[in-house]
């Protein structure tokens, strides 16, 4: 026990000489020395402070034991310089020595441990590097932003399409129910229409039988009648029997357009390619004593063709070029312009014109009506079927057929027929 507490006592033996003896004590090297140890103690202690709070502020740094290893260093570094002072007046050799000893163990653990660690910070990357590596992550940044952005516009217009889709997938079928209705209602009008048609057709055939018949024998008794042959009648009883013949007549000229219309509709015939400049060309040779008659000339100018049936279009040619002539200006020859070409991909259109008396527009469609007549039988001869005939054939041909006029300015029909109609057309 005694030997411990000589030898502790030995340690913290100040009996030696301190190192004021080496500088002989001059004040100046005293101070010189002194000072500097202690500005560098204080410097040394406070280093490690430092490390604390950067450890302290950053837990996130890697090998934080190699700066716990500096803080030691340092610290005992310091130590050292603090005991130099201490031992200027105090030969305390055995403590720094210790002291010493210790900071000599930490620096070369410190110094050991440093080498290794030399290639993985030369691995950190540079602040320039990291630097780029920050721009580089920013603009990556901005770029998802901006693909978010994007994204989001892509949705939100995603989300319009489908419901503009949704809308017209709602338009859509109600557009579909709207022409199955229609359709319905068309397949009604067209069993309506064969419906009458078989009528048409059950009337004509009635016509020209059954009624032909009676007719026939009435004409024939009134020719009988005016011959003489079975006596003779007074003036007023040969009017009577003109009376019966003229009315026997007119019967039978509506029976024969009532047979005219009727065959519109029961005929079928194949189509053929039609040109109207042929047409006209026949109907005026068919019309040329009335042409002759009236003083009329007739101008053309008719290019192409269509697929129709020849012998009813050479009907409606020639029923406008007639009407042309019948209801003229009585005091101006008729002067008859027939033009006549395709205005579009498939669509040609005939047109009529004359100089004649012309109508009143209020009676442009009416006067397409079965029976119409907008003049009396003494001022003009007919029945009133032509027209109604025409616009038969027009649209049994997939047509229209139109009228423009004014009164006393002459008039113009109007033909626009598809160019191909192929098969076999109900005409």
């Amino acid at each position: 026990m005694n030997d411990h507490a000589n030898g502790l006592n030995e340690w913290f033996d100040v009996n030696f000489m301190g190192h004021g003896h080496c500088y002989l004590w001059r004040q100046d090297l005293v101070l010189l020395h002194s000072a500097s140890d202690v500005l560098i103690a204080a410097a040394y202690f406070t280093i490690p402070v430092a490390l604390y709070v950067l450890m302290l502020k950053r837990k996130d740094l890697e090998y934080q034991w190699m700066f716990v290893l500096f803080a030691m260093f340092i610290f005992a570094c310091g130590t050292t310089h603090l005991l130099a002072v201490w031992n200027i007046w105090n030969g305390d050799y055995y403590l720094s020595g210790t002291v010493k000893a210790i900071t000599a163990i930490v620096s070369i653990l410190t110094a050991a441990l440093i080498w290794p660690l030399i290639p993985k910070a030369l691995a950190l990357p540079r602040p320039m590097e990291l630097q780029k590596a920050n721009t580089d992550l920013q603009s990556e940044i901005e770029l998802r932003k901006a693909s978010e952005s994007n994204l989001r516009s892509a949705r939100n217009e995603l989300q319009n399409h489908v419901k503009e889709l949704l809308e017209a997938k709602k338009q859509l079928e109600t557009e579909i129910a709207y022409r199955r209705a229609a359709e319905e209602k068309e397949k009604a009008k067209s069993l309506a229409l064969e419906r009458s048609n078989e009528d048409l057709e059950q009337f004509a055939f009635i016509a020209s039988h059954d009624l032909r018949e009676p007719l026939r024998k009435l004409m024939s008794f009134t020719q009988l009648l005016s011959s003489g042959r079975y006596g003779s009648f007074d003036e007023k009883g040969q009017q009577f029997v003109h009376y019966i013949r003229d009315a026997a007549e007119r019967m039978e000229a509506l029976i024969n357009s009532l047979l005219e219309y009727s065959r519109v509709t029961t005929q079928s015939r194949d189509f053929e390619n039609v040109s109207f400049a042929e047409l006209a060309d026949e109907a005026e040779r068919d019309l040329q004593l009335r042409i002759d008659e009236s003083g009329a000339s007739i101008e053309k100018d008719i290019q192409g063709s269509v697929q129709g049936n020849r012998s009813q279009l050479r009907q409606v040619v020639q029923n406008l070029i007639g009407n042309a002539l019948k209801y003229r200006s009585p005091d101006t020859p008729p002067v008859i312009r027939i033009t006549g070409g395709q205005v579009a991909d498939d669509l040609y259109r005939l047109t009529v014109t004359d100089n004649g008396i012309g109508f009143d527009p209020q009676y442009k469609d009416q006067i397409f009506e079965v029976f119409k007549r907008l003049h009396g039988r003494d001022e003009y001869e007919g029945t009133g079927m032509g027209l109604a005939i025409c616009k038969k054939i027009i649209e049994r041909h997939g047509g229209q057929i139109t009228a423009t006029s004014m009164l006393g300015e002459g008039s113009t029909f109007r033909i626009d027929l598809p160019i191909h109609n192929m098969g076999i057309f109900s005409a």
